[in-house]
């Protein structure tokens, strides 16, 4: 067992995980988690419509952005989904997971599909794969994989070298600031709910069903600007897009569902005004489109 000084506990399940380091035995508690999960992640987060909304409106910019012919590194690859997709767009990606399940999923995933010569698996963190195998034309994240990485200084210090100059990188995160929290949970009496993810970092869990449900994990949750910060110094901002601002995000899926004829039309509205000004920085989710400045 770890000693004393490297772990901590918090929360009332009195559970133990590594602190918001990046050292080997939090990105080994993390791979852990996700190796365990990883047999059923799609079955759960494939089947939750709220997360599903994010990664289509994600892969469907990273189509839009990337060409046939490019090599793209992406971070978190999870069970391969949106690495296929890119590949049967002809675009060639390295897949990057720090969960070894994850990457075999990924890799077995191109095999069936007949698109292993276009898919590189390789199990690395984030921070890692960012300083690795350059050169990429551009890189692509889904979901809140960067909030789970303490080290984004490095990721961004990286992909300033390994991106090639002009390059794309497409990559989501979550937000410290959510107006649908911020409405809903002073109306439900749960004002403290509403501003859990102001502090310097939050436990999770990893899946909302089963082993993943049980199995926190800490993560930093990060506004735009302080997200977009690190990469300043070799990445331009080109867009910012808010997803789950007044829709509900991903931990109200179940009631998302139940009212699905509610917040339908709401997802429209989003849709058309997540670029605009006053909503943009408010999603649970944003999506950031950056492009690497010329040398």
């Amino acid at each position: 067992m770890s000693s004393p000084s490297s772990r901590e506990t918090r929360g009332r399940r009195g559970g133990l995980w590594p602190r918001f380091a990046p050292n080997a035995e939090f990105y080994s508690y993390v791979a852990r988690g996700y190796d365990q999960t990883a047999s059923s992640y799609d079955l759960v987060e494939g089947t939750n419509a709220i997360s599903e909304r994010v990664r289509r409106a994600t892969l469907n910019t990273a189509l839009r952005s990337f060409r046939r012919g490019d090599r793209i590194l992406e971070l978190g690859c999870g069970t391969g989904r949106d690495a296929v997709a890119m590949a049967g767009a002809g675009i060639r990606v390295v897949a990057t997971d720090v969960s070894q399940q994850m990457i075999q999923a990924t890799a077995l995933r191109a095999q069936h599909e007949g698109l292993e010569d276009l898919v590189t698996v390789r199990k690395l963190p984030a921070a890692e794969a960012a300083q690795r195998g350059a050169p990429f034309d551009g890189v692509y994240s889904n979901g809140a994989v960067l909030n789970l990485e303490p080290d984004l200084d490095s990721v961004a210090r990286g992909l300033g070298e390994t991106v090639r100059p002009g390059g794309t990188a497409i990559l989501t995160a979550a937000n410290r600031v959510s107006l649908f929290e911020l409405v809903v949970y002073p109306l439900a009496l749960r004002p403290r709910k509403a501003f859990r993810k102001l502090g310097s970092t939050v436990p999770i869990p990893i899946s909302r069903e089963g082993i993943g449900k049980r199995y926190v994990v800490p993560a930093r949750f990060l506004t735009p600007r302080e997200f977009c910060a690190p990469f300043a110094e070799h990445f331009d901002l080109k867009s910012l897009r808010s997803l789950q601002a007044i829709t509900p995000p991903w931990n109200f899926a179940d009631i998302a569902q139940r009212f699905r004829d509610v917040v339908l039309p709401l997802e429209r509205i989003e849709d058309r005004l997540g670029e605009a000004r006053l909503l943009r920085s408010l999603g649970a989710i944003y999506l950031t489109v950056l492009r690497r400045r010329d040398r």
